[in-house]
């Protein structure tokens, strides 16, 4: 992996689902340059699976339990 990620401060706010704002995309494009060399393609992947694991890592149950939110049919 590429490094440590650093992990926030105790104390810090937790995670909170923000309002859903009005006009905004559902998902986002990310558009990947087509020029990048093997060892730039590989250097952005393990930085994602850093990112990621720091992610989950701090918040997985809320995760958890947010996925499990958005499976239970609305009411």
């Amino acid at each position: 992996m590429i490094g440590t990620a650093h992990r926030a401060e105790k104390g810090a706010k937790a995670m909170t689902k923000a309002p859903a704002k009005p006009g905004l995309p559902l998902s986002l494009y990310v558009e990947i340059p087509t020029t990048w060399t093997q060892e730039q393609a590989l250097a952005v992947f393990e930085l994602l699976t850093e990112i990621r694991d720091s992610v989950w890592h701090q918040y997985n149950a809320q995760i958890q339990t947010e996925l499990q939110n958005q499976r239970l049919p609305n009411k």
